[in-house]
């Protein structure tokens, strides 16, 4: 019959067991508070028995001996110093100590005793905490090593004055292996001052020979120029500006491009100036004055290489540097121009402006060049009216144009494109450009209002008989006679 425990005994004994733990808890609280346990050593280093600050100390001279101890780096034969320091080592000695004095004085009961059975049965390492600014290593690293590596080098797409495509082939470049550098320098182990074998490691360029190739872009496949007057500085500045932020634009195939999101907003900020645009069919100072012209540029270049035209408007007003129809004026946060790349490659956009002429070309495939012709029909020319203001201030019979009148027109616009099987014509738009009304200042001022009043003589009274003269008396002096005054 098996025998029965007795639950008093299991109490009591579990009772002793917690009275002994307790009171070596107890114990080694008294006897160590406000030290390290015996066996905590923060690397090699003891620290058991000391206190906080006396660890610290301790520790502290170590790590401003790791820090400043020369490291010879060597790298193909060629040696390299430098110190921890100087590539943004830093040693963090009162968290590790602090470490180590937590050890058996934090965490639950079971916890401290596991803690304390350690501190004082078996050795405890603590690790010193080394940080280092990886971003500063790498710097100091690539400028100490300066001539042992190189930066890859892009492939890149080269375009010369007559319009030869070329590819520039990539090149790849050595870098320091700057994670497994640093993992050996952080190793707190003396001697401090070593030699340390430096890995370089190759790395591709991010764009490779092949990355371009597979653009498929080999040649022009259309171009366009317009001309615009130097004189206009302000204006001429703006051009300059739109046609660099679309210089070297790419488009995928399938892509639809945006004048407005490649341009931007024609601010003071993005160094646009005020110059003429049209606003209510009227000329005035606007922000960015100029960029339509590179709008329409580009309108008609991509008219000429074929591409789908998805989002186009004219200006109300005929302009002098395209046809009619055959303009695209852009308003940021409004009007744009965008148009779909059709074709099987990228395509790039080359601007170039050389006195006043801008030219705007397109680079693609060859295989994707297309025989384009456009044609402008005018349906319907608009004669401008004739408004008479009255002016009070211009007298009668003279008249002063204030505004010449513009006519204005309806028009289509057809493109034409030659393929294997024929020619294709399509309708791309229909526009209304508005005529401008010419007004005359007709003056309303009397023509009598302007003659000068006429000049009335006076009455001169009748001639009186003049009475006899005495005889003459004798000579006198000379004395002044007084004038007699005029009458009028």
């Amino acid at each position: 019959m098996p025998r029965r425990i007795n639950s008093g005994v299991i109490w009591g004994s579990v009772l002793i067991l917690f009275l002994v733990l307790l009171g070596g808890v107890l114990f080694i609280f008294f006897t160590w508070q406000g030290k390290i346990l015996p066996s905590v050593r923060i690397e090699w280093v003891k620290v058991g028995g000391l206190t906080e600050k006396e660890a610290e100390q301790q520790i502290s001279r170590l790590g401003r001996e790791f820090l400043a101890a020369p490291v010879q780096l060597l790298v193909d034969s060629k040696k390299f110093e430098i110190t921890r320091s100087h590539l943004g080592f830093t040693v963090d000695t009162a968290a590790s100590v602090r470490r180590a004095y937590l050890l058996g004085r934090s965490g639950n009961v079971w916890e401290r005793c596991s803690q304390l059975w350690m501190g004082f049965r078996t050795q405890v390492v603590i690790p010193l905490e080394i940080r280092v600014d990886r971003r500063r290593a790498e710097k100091e690293l690539t400028a100490l090593l300066g001539e042992m590596i190189s930066s890859p080098e892009d492939a890149r797409l080269v375009i010369n004055d007559q319009d030869e495509v070329v590819v520039v082939p990539g090149k790849a470049g050595k870098v320091v292996d700057v994670e497994g550098t640093l993992d050996d320098l952080s190793l707190f182990k003396k001697p401090f001052t070593r030699e340390l074998n430096v890995r370089l490691q190759e790395k591709q360029p991010r764009l490779r020979t092949s990355d371009i190739t597979a653009m498929g872009i080999n040649g022009l496949l259309s171009s366009y120029s317009t001309y615009f007057d130097v004189k206009n500085t302000d204006r001429t500045y703006n051009i300059h500006v739109a046609a660099d932020a679309l210089n070297n634009t790419l488009i995928k195939p399938g892509e639809v491009f945006s004048f407005n999101e490649v341009v931007g907003p024609r601010s003071k900020e993005k160094g646009y100036r005020e110059a003429l645009v049209i606003v209510d069919d009227q000329y005035q100072p606007g922000l960015g004055g100029g960029v339509c012209q590179v709008s329409s540029t580009l309108y008609n270049t991509a008219l000429l290489a074929g591409l789908e035209i998805v989002e186009r408007s004219n200006h109300t007003l005929p302009v002098a540097y395209v046809p009619l129809g055959r303009d695209a004026t852009v308003v940021y946060g409004g009007c744009d121009l965008k148009f779909r790349n059709n074709t099987t490659s990228y395509l790039c956009i080359r601007t170039s402006v050389q006195g006043g002429r801008l030219t705007v070309k397109i680079f693609g495939n060859k295989r994707d060049r297309k025989i384009v012709s456009l044609e402008t029909v005018v349906d319907r020319v608009i004669e401008p009216q004739v408004i008479k203001k009255e002016d009070p201030d211009l007298y009668e019979g003279k008249s002063v144009v204030e505004r010449s009148g513009v006519k204005g027109y309806e028009v289509r616009l057809y493109r034409t494109i030659k393929s294997s099987s024929g020619y294709e014509r399509k309708l791309i738009s229909r526009d209304l450009y508005r005529p401008v009304n010419e007004i005359v200042r007709v003056g309303t001022k009397p023509v009598s209002e302007v003659l000068p009043p006429p000049i009335e003589e006076e009455e001169q009274p009748p001639e009186q008989p003049r009475p006899e003269q005495p005889p003459p008396e004798p000579p006198q002096s000379e004395q002044p006679q007084p004038e007699p005054e005029a009458s009028f």
